[in-house]
């Protein structure tokens, strides 16, 4: 046996070409599987992580369920007998003058200390702790922050300097520890106030109850009230969408790097089919030749595996940066932890190179080994029975596309249903690749006889006469082409809806404000109001409520204003769905629609200031800002429904008739920079939408 297995190894250095070729198919199989999963898995890791950090010891959270909450209210809590400890937060983003975004969370030090204890062990400049004077400075600073390590050590900036951000200049005070990942500043929640002028308000308290129940009954009507479960649920919801795309992805890879390997552990085996036929006649029996092919294809899997697992991790440097980029830009500030080199990796890409190689080379090993020898010596010739052979791997194809099709007509099945019904359909296709072949031979002969003469036909009937092995490898290329075809034209196609939506939606000539940076000043907005020869000025609010136990966004916006310069993509009808708007309905978008099964004309109970309140529903409309879904609603029903003044944006419509329209503009924009307001044209804002979809 060893014997044999020994001169079979030696066509590993003879034919070194082909065999890096066999290894890097194995490794780069491995790799694609690896890179993607751990990524995938290192970006959630990091955000359950940042949720849990920042909920800290808090067992509940209270907040209005839509805008600020007053700050004269943290009276009645502290003396509420289920309250044990509370918290007052402000939670924001903030913009470095780099262009990174960070969080910023406005707490009370003293108040906050109990509840998440790991931000009160802060360095100072001289390595002290909590040292009073250190910490008095903290207090007093207006412009005094603190930065977790992490982003100190990335900005490179040390003790008493400074940093320059959208709000002004920050004073770096201490840094702490942060072992979410994401990157944080602390402020004193007064500071903070007086720096996005939030008088008098706070976005949330934290607390530590000893009785849910009694708590509830005194604070329910009006208030969103969350246990530390359900706020980490809402939190895992708004990911839903993107982790269930990042599933597809990691299965997609999978799928991919098996087949990949697959087909090299194939062609492995097939290519030796001459050396097979020597070895038998030379007395050879099967035990060895099994044993000697066996040991080939795990020392290409080992070795590939290997190698493709270092692959991978080098590969989740990049892509561990790219899926927090995007959930960054979409729902939660991240920056994910890089993926820790891990034995296990290497465990994993090994187990799975062995796996795939050992799958791709049963088959045709078993028919090797059974191959009389004599037939086995004249080389890689056809299989009289490669015709039966792939009309039953047609049949087999065609009872999993059935299987398939009967998933896909399942109604309200789950998605990874869909999923099963995905990869069944590639499979089927794939299982008919042989069989196509048989019935194209006739024409894919007389085309190569026409380029390539003789040399074409018998290149064409290799095709056929060796379909056991021409077939796995058109169906590798037809899987990875489709795959690359389907997933640029599903892009192309959502980027040109995305363009579409724009273009009926956000139409105005500028846009006052950034949703998730800055806050307009309601005196602002009447101030604008005001210039004469605007043709509308639109207030925007935006937020985030819970509605059957699900995170939505409701907006308040002028449907007087929409309904003259907007043009809004409707299920039905078109500009005459604003009259019910104005009149106390609201519209909805069809992703609601289909999330909730809400339809047009139905009544939805969204709770407010005053406790629950009905809106019926007026007409559904196409939108691209979440798939959460979104409830628009008139600003003068909203502002009576949740009480919040805040306005995200302001956006100017001048009719382009109008003979003063570029001196409005300017007027405007004048007046927005001197309140130091971030303005944008309506191209600029088209622009910098595309950029976080591309």
């Amino acid at each position: 046996m060893k014997i044999v297995t020994k001169s079979f190894l030696r066509y590993l250095p003879r034919r070194l070409s082909l065999s890096l070729l066999q290894l890097m198919g194995v490794a780069c199989g491995v790799a694609a599987v690896v890179g993607m999963t751990m990524s995938a898995q290192a970006a959630l890791r990091s955000f359950t992580k940042a949720v849990e950090f920042l909920r800290g010891k808090a067992s509940h959270s209270i907040q209005r369920p839509a805008g600020p909450m007053e700050e004269t209210l943290l009276i009645q809590l502290g003396k509420d007998p289920a309250v044990e400890w509370f918290s007052p937060v402000i939670d924001r983003r903030l913009r470095l003058d780099n262009g990174e975004l960070v969080h910023l969370l406005g707490i009370d030090p003293f108040l906050d200390r109990a509840i998440r204890p790991e931000i009160s062990k802060v360095e100072f400049r001289d390595g002290k702790a909590n040292d009073a004077e250190n910490l008095l400075s903290f207090l007093t600073d207006e412009k005094g922050a603190l930065v977790d390590h992490d982003l100190k050590a990335e900005l490179g900036i040390s003790f008493s300097e400074t940093v320059d951000t959208a709000k002004g200049t920050l004073h770096i005070k201490g840094s702490f520890p942060n072992p979410s990942g994401e990157p944080l500043v602390i402020m004193d929640i007064g500071h903070v106030q007086k720096l996005y002028q939030l008088h008098g308000t706070v976005d949330r308290v934290d607390l530590i109850l000893s009785d849910e129940p009694g708590f509830i009954s005194r604070w329910g009507k009006g208030f969103l009230i969350q246990s530390a479960r359900q706020r980490s649920e809402t939190f895992s919801g708004m990911l839903r969408a993107f982790r269930l795309n990042l599933e597809a992805l990691s299965l997609l890879a999978l799928f991919v790097g098996v087949f990949l390997i697959y087909n090299t552990a194939m062609f492995t085996v097939v290519s030796r089919r001459r050396d097979t036929g020597i070895l038998r006649s030379l007395g050879a029996n099967r035990v060895e030749i099994l044993a000697a092919f066996l040991s080939e294809i795990l020392i290409l899997s080992i070795i590939g595996g290997a190698l493709g697992g270092f692959i991978g991790f080098f590969l989740t440097r990049v892509l561990t940066g790219l899926i927090g980029s995007s959930i960054s830009n979409l729902y939660f500030f991240l920056r994910p932890e890089p993926v820790t080199w891990s034995s296990w990796i290497l465990v994993t890409g090994v187990l799975l190179g062995c796996g795939a190689s050992l799958l791709g080379g049963a088959l045709p090993l078993i028919e090797l080994i059974r191959t009389d020898p004599v037939k086995a010596l004249s080389g890689r010739v056809a299989s009289r029975e490669s015709v039966q052979k792939a009309q039953k791997a047609a049949l087999a194809g065609l009872l999993l596309l059935l299987v398939s099709l009967a998933l896909f007509l399942l109604p309200g099945a789950h998605v990874y249903v869909g999923f099963a019904g995905v990869f069944g359909f590639v499979a089927g296709v794939s299982l008919l690749t042989g069989v196509i072949l048989v019935y194209l031979h006739p024409m894919v002969r007389n085309i190569l006889g026409t380029m390539g003469r003789l040399s074409g036909r018998v290149a064409a009937g290799n095709i056929r006469q060796n379909l056991g092995r021409t077939g796995v490898a058109i169906a590798a290329f037809m899987i990875s082409l489709s795959m690359s075809i389907g997933l640029g034209a599903m892009i192309g196609s959502f980027r040109q809806s995305l363009i579409w939506w724009m273009g009926t939606q956000i139409r105005g000539d500028l846009y006052i404000g950034k949703i998730l940076e800055a806050e307009v000043p309601e005196e602002f907005y009447e101030e604008i109001r005001k210039v004469e020869g605007l043709g509308g000025v639109h207030p925007y609010r935006n937020v985030q409520t819970i509605y059957r136990n699900t995170t939505i966004n409701v907006s308040a916006v002028d449907a007087s204003v929409l309904e003259k310069y907007a043009q809004f993509g409707w299920l039905k009808g078109g500009n005459e769905n604003w009259e019910p708007v104005k009149r106390g309905g609201v519209i909805i978008s069809e992703s609601f629609s289909r999330r909730f099964g809400v339809k047009s004309g139905e009544i939805i109970t969204l709770e407010g200031i005053q406790g629950p309140t009905e809106f019926k529903v007026g007409a559904i409309f196409y939108d691209y800002t979440t798939e959460h879904g979104l409830v628009m609603m008139d600003r003068p029903f909203f502002l009576k429904t949740f009480g919040d003044r805040t306005l995200n944006n302001i956006g100017i419509f001048v009719d382009p008739d109008n003979p003063r329209r570029t001196e409005l503009l300017q007027e405007v924009r004048k007046k927005a920079e001197a309140k130091g307001l971030p303005v944008l044209t309506g191209s600029q804002l088209h622009e910098n939408i595309l950029e976080v979809f591309d």
